[in-house]
């Protein structure tokens, strides 16, 4: 542990009282040989004045240590932002890279439908191109009978199904009401025609029917 040299404070009201005690202890030392004890105490003015006699051998050890403590800190606060400048790159290019991707997949998300959907527009280009040579209506009819088939069932290999209409009961979460009929003929809120097709796909509708819906008129009771 350190030792202390106590400094006094030079405080010139109690100047002569030290005096006399100096000289009282000068002349018991003279007499017995003995050092009073009191002058090894620790006067209330020394207590606040305390200098640490072996400075000039702990501060260069302490300043070295503080300096290789700061010299640590700012190397690991320079990797520290090195690596986060690194990551902040990476992620920008993550970003940059999943936005070409997505772009890409959205560009060419209906290719393979628009491949399978040429052929059905080949025979199209045919039937027109055999009516106006031959002026054949039956002709034509076949052919576009046969196109509107071949339509269907690419339509259905993407889980695209007509929504049934003539003859259900009304329902507004697949059918579109354009007009309502007064009749007794058939139940009452049933489809009893069909304007446009509606269609789900799978199993979600993505246009509902257009439809004519019977509707039984009310009779008046009299009184």
């Amino acid at each position: 542990m350190a030792n202390k040299r106590k400094i006094p404070i030079n405080d010139n009201s109690a100047q002569n009282s030290s005096e006399s005690e100096a000289q009282h202890r000068d002349k018991e030392l003279e007499e017995t040989g003995v050092v009073p004890p009191e002058v090894f105490s620790e006067s209330p003015e020394e207590a606040d004045v305390v200098v640490e006699s072996t400075a000039e051998e702990v501060l260069p050890e302490d300043i070295r240590i503080l300096k290789e403590r700061c010299e640590e800190a700012e190397r690991r606060a320079e990797e520290e932002h090195d690596n986060f400048l690194r990551t902040l790159a990476d992620f920008t290019n993550y970003r940059r890279r999943a936005r070409e991707e997505l772009e890409q997949v959205r560009k060419f998300a209906t290719e393979d439908f628009i491949i399978r959907l040429l052929p059905i527009l080949d025979n199209f280009e045919r039937a027109i191109k055999a009516a106006e040579e031959t002026k054949n209506f039956d002709s034509l009819h076949g052919g576009v009978i046969l196109i509107l088939r071949q339509l269907r069932d690419l339509l259905a290999k993407e889980g695209v199904e007509p929504i049934k209409a003539v003859g259900e009961k009304f329902d507004p979460m697949k059918h579109e009401a354009v007009a309502r009929v007064d009749t007794t003929e058939y139940p009452d809120e049933t489809i009893i025609e069909e304007v446009r097709t509606g269609y789900t796909m799978n199993g979600r509708v993505i246009r509902p029917s257009a439809v004519k819906v019977a509707h039984h008129p009310r009779v008046e009771q009299d009184g």
